[in-house]
């Protein structure tokens, strides 16, 4: 008898659950909790049991309650991830009379779901609380933080930060505001200028105030003393917003920052001899860069001294006795060992070249125009263009095999897969590395293996590789203009060739390279100061230093960018998302007190170089 009632029940719900799944409903036959091992009677909590047990309890329900129960089995098949019950279940909600309660949960399940199937897009668009609803505020709270959480996986800032903005009212939390806010700010700071404009007239007072603290940070960027003071006021007029109470951790600690600036700064540069020229460069980028600083402190006093006329323990030892606060350099590799050891890291130092020992130091960073930066710099910019199977071609030297390296180890951090990388001998042997990366010699050598067998001249054409997409080549303008029609000759017509890009060592002509026709269409990577034609420190070195190649303008900048940093470190290590806009790139603080560049791209045009945005 027994049996039969359970047998009975089972094919009554398999009846009306077969849009569900029948095989769900007859495996909980077996294993149908008891009743009073139910959740509490609430739609809006999360599902704490199985979905079949909520299909059942919605099967046995009078009508008003099974919408409740099917919303319950709704939320457990989304966390089952069950996707085609769910979707079936969503169905036939929809075709069901629902209380604005009940519809507010529908929506939030439904974009639950469009989001674990991967569309975003879908999701943020199905949510829509009408404005005539009551709802509870839990309801409004999951509703807006939903829909950030979705703007965010979009890459949409500004709707993530309204979204968080708006939720915030309806947080009772201290901790789940504050990290509410966290988000806000994590977004706001990500936003060009257009974007926090439109933000500001979006109607929302209180994101409009952390739109304005924004503004302000950003106008006195890469001064974190101004910064600090200009934090301070603006939190001390207005004290009712939640940055007074609710302040990101990162403004936090620009707040309680002491921040002390050099009065007495010493400068390591090989100023004779051995690379005098390049020390000089850096020099004179320096120099400007204190003539230009406008802001109102007094100016630093900067003593120079000549790494190759004295010992570094002469050097250190005229260091102490002048004072010296901050030391910008050495240059030279060993030299920064060999001043890391002789001073035993006592003076706060941004060293111009990385040690042997990268494991970092107390007390110093480390800034240098990194060939291999470039190179990881380059993967990204191909991996966001697109890009599937890039090819390196570089020098079979030292130089060559560190940066194809780190341009592969970035390519398959980005993509998980690796770059592949081919390396040529000297300018002789291109032609032949060339064709037998793309396959030609293994083609022809087909052909003539073919032609041998049969004992005929056969007519045939040499087939090309087709799965390369992009090439990063490695080389200088002269070795450029070889390859570049080495590759063009070596793809088939009816295939479409891969997109060519290289480093700053191929702008590496006086005033740019616009006479050079064979680099046309190729994008590279160089320092902004050498990629906008209308950057006006750029038009007075060149009236300067007239005379000057590139190797020396990228110089200028690192000098001109090295003594924003005695200023700017600080607040980068406090903010670990701040960034600088320097003339040498968009800089960043990475691990070991590493300042990292982000350069800009650029194409050898038909006049010239052209921006790449």
């Amino acid at each position: 008898m027994f049996m039969r009632k359970i047998t009975h029940k089972c094919k009554s719900v398999s009846r009306l659950l077969s849009p569900i799944a029948l095989a769900l409903v007859l495996s909980a036959c077996q294993t149908t909790p008891p009743v009073e091992q139910g959740p509490q009677y609430d739609i809006t909590a999360p599902a704490r049991e199985s979905s079949t047990f909520y299909l059942l309890k919605a099967e046995t329900s009078e009508a008003g309650e099974k919408a409740d129960w099917y919303l319950l089995a709704l939320k457990a098949l989304i966390e089952e991830k069950q996707v085609a019950q769910a979707d079936v279940l969503v169905g036939r909600l929809a075709k069901m009379p629902l209380t604005p309660l009940q519809l507010s949960e529908w929506q939030l399940s439904r974009a639950h779901l469009l989001q674990q199937k991967g569309n975003a897009q879908a999701a943020v668009d199905s949510l829509n609380f009408l404005p005539a609803w009551q709802l509870p505020a839990i309801q409004y709270q999951r509703y807006y933080t939903l829909k950030g959480e979705l703007y965010q996986q979009l890459g949409n800032q500004p709707g993530a930060a309204l979204s968080f903005a708006e939720a915030s009212p309806y947080l009772t939390d201290s901790f789940d505001k504050q990290q509410n806010w966290n988000r806000v700010w994590d977004a706001l700071v990500k936003m060009p200028q257009s974007e926090l404009n439109t933000l500001s007239a979006s109607g929302n007072q209180v994101l409009a105030g952390w739109v304005e603290l924004v503004n302000v940070l950003r106008r006195y960027a890469g001064r974190p003393a101004e910064q600090q003071e200009a934090l301070n006021q603006w939190l001390s007029a207005n004290p009712a917003h939640p940055a007074n109470r609710y302040l990101p951790e990162n403004l936090a600690t620009l707040k309680s920052m002491e921040i002390v600036r050099p009065e007495r700064i010493g400068v390591m540069l090989p100023l004779s001899n051995k690379f005098a020229v390049q020390g000089e460069a850096i020099r004179n980028g320096l120099v400007q860069a204190l003539l230009d600083d406008d802001s109102e402190s007094i100016a630093p006093s900067v003593m120079f001294y000549d790494t190759n006329a004295k010992p570094m323990t002469e050097i250190v030892n005229a260091m102490r006795n002048d004072g010296i606060q901050f030391v910008v350099g050495p240059l030279q590799k060993d030299k920064v060992d060999a001043f890391l050891t002789t001073s035993q890291n006592s003076f706060p130092t941004l060293a111009l070249n990385i040690p042997k020992n990268e494991d970092g130091e107390a007390n110093t960073c480390f800034f240098t125009l990194s060939p291999e930066q470039e190179a990881e710099q380059a993967a990204l910019h191909i991996a966001q263009n697109k890009h599937k199977f890039p090819l390196v071609i570089a020098p079979n030297n030292g130089f060559g095999r560190r940066v194809s390296e780190a341009f592969s180890k970035q390519w398959e951090a980005e993509t998980g897969e690796p770059a592949e990388v081919e390396f040529f001998k000297n300018r002789a042997a291109m032609q032949k590395t060339v064709q037998r990366v793309f396959g030609l010699t293994e083609s022809q050598g087909r052909i003539q293996q073919m032609n041998q067998l049969l004992g005929l001249d056969m007519e045939s054409e040499q087939r090309s590789r087709r799965d390369v997409d992009a090439v990063y080549l490695v080389a200088n303008a002269g070795e450029l203009t070889l390859l570049k029609p080495f590759i063009e000759v070596a793809i088939n017509p009816d295939v479409k060739p891969p997109k060519l890009y290289s480093s700053s060592r191929s702008n590496n002509r006086v005033n740019g390279v616009g006479e050079i026709g064979e680099l046309r269409g190729i994008e590279f990577s160089d320092v902004p100061l050498l990629v906008d034609a209308n950057n006006p420190t750029a038009a007075r070195f060149n009236q300067l230093w007239p005379d000057l190649d590139n190797g020396m303008t990228r110089l200028y900048a690192l000098g001109m960018d090295a003594y924003a940093l005695i200023e700017a470190l600080p607040q980068m290590q406090a903010l670990p998302q701040y960034r600088y806009e320097g003339h040498s790139g968009e800089l960043s603080l990475g691990d070991y007190c590493t300042v990292n560049r982000s350069v800009s791209w650029a194409m050898f045009g038909d006049q010239g170089i052209v921006s790449v945005k």
